[in-house]
């Protein structure tokens, strides 16, 4: 059988960023094909991003209409300035109780701990009655756009079904066992830069101040209530991350300003909707009709990913009974937090997402507790026992 904290230290001293990385994969594959896995490493470029080795793996592919698939990422954020790390970030130490390193918590350990969930069960269980899959990327801190999405077309074009998949972010604020996502906010990245007219301070009169118009816009756009949230979601939010203009001197008004902010909405707006909100604002405030002294603008927007909701069915019962049982406490369904590869999945196949803490996810001295990852694999290996049951 595979530990799951052996295979957490294997991962984890391998620094796997986002992109092409063939050790980490090579490793997976490795390891599954050990216990019977049909493994295929997938390489996608292009569409304006980098290469990116993908893995799948598949095990009784034909046995059953049901298949469950756990879908992970291997790459992890940058470690920043390792000195200020009290362990070396790829060392995978163990102190106290806690596994340190990049990726513990985001998201190695969860991957280790379903390979050695489907480990054990293979075991005792070597021709379930299902299929079991994993779909790997390299690239999910990143572009995400030569990993998951991909992989899943390169499937359903290989006639390779999903049915239920689980996804090893990590889900819980303080400890493992209290939440699981079923979905996800919609997220859009905004910068917006703003042309005036230059001049002397103590002549606004022939100037155009752009920084007074960034400060009535950064005003209207935090101040509207976009809407009072749903049974699942929180209310949709509007956070700014930037403002800035040219520093030419105490008595020059800039002749540029600009800001960058990032909506999170939830499922009672499209990414459209956002996006037409931010630009009336920009019209009425900047370079509206009617304005006394009319700017210029520029808007950059990036959409990470439309607001979605796995309804709860059969899996979240499921993982929820699972969690129950190994932790002793019901899991709240919540959709929570940033986004996520479940923003693709959930068109192939219903998904809940059940991982660590994310207490200190892309943080310097990043861990996941020892227990907490037994535990994490404990509730894998009853999800699979479970679904022998449907």
């Amino acid at each position: 059988m595979i530990s799951a904290i052996d295979f957490s230290q294997q991962l984890i001293r391998i620094p796997s960023y986002s992109g092409n990385n063939p050790q980490v994969i090579e490793l997976l594959k490795n390891t599954l094909q050990k216990i019977g896995f049909e493994c295929k490493i997938i390489e996608f470029d292009g569409d304006g991003s980098y290469k990116v080795n993908n893995l799948h793996a598949i095990y009784n592919p034909q046995k059953s209409s049901q298949t469950i698939y756990f879908a992970g990422h291997t790459d992890v954020v940058n470690e920043g300035e390792r000195s200020l790390w009290q362990y070396d970030p790829f060392e995978a130490k163990i102190v106290d109780g806690k596994l340190f390193g990049r990726g513990a918590s985001d998201m190695k350990c969860a991957i280790a701990s379903f390979v050695s969930a489907v480990s054990e069960f293979l075991q005792n269980n070597s021709q379930p009655n299902f299929g079991i899959g994993f779909l790997i990327t390299n690239d999910e801190e990143n572009d995400s756009i030569n990993g998951t999405k991909k992989v899943l077309n390169w499937m359903q074009e290989n006639n390779l079904p999903i049915t239920y998949c689980l996804v090893g972010e990590p889900t819980n604020p303080k400890e493992f066992g209290e939440m699981i996502k079923i979905g996800r906010r919609g997220s859009i990245g905004f910068k917006i830069k703003i042309t005036g007219k230059q001049g002397h301070v103590a002549y606004p009169d022939i100037a155009l101040n752009p920084i007074t118009m960034l400060i009535n816009l950064c005003k209207i756009l935090k101040d509207q209530k976009l809407d009072n949230g749903t049974k699942f979601f929180d209310p949709s939010n509007l956070e700014f991350t930037h403002i800035s203009s040219q520093n030419l001197g105490s008595n020059v008004i800039p002749n540029e300003a600009e800001c960058a902010f990032n909506v999170r909405f939830n499922d009672t707006h499209k990414a459209q909707e956002i996006i037409n909100f931010v630009e009336y604002a920009c019209q009425k405030t900047i370079g509206g009709e009617g304005l006394a002294f009319s700017g210029k603008y520029q808007i950059e927007k990036r959409i990470s990913g439309e607001a979605f909701l796995s309804e709860p069915k059969k899996l979240a019962q499921i993982v929820q009974q699972a969690t129950q049982k190994i932790c002793g406490k019901m899991p709240v369904l919540s959709t929570t937090g940033g986004t996520s590869d479940a923003r693709f999945i959930k068109d192939f196949a219903e998904v809940v997402e059940i991982g660590l803490v994310n207490e200190t996810a892309h943080k310097i001295d990043e861990y996941s507790k020892v227990s907490e990852i037994e535990n994490l694999q404990k509730v894998y290996l009853e999800i699979l026992n479970l679904i022998t049951q449907i």
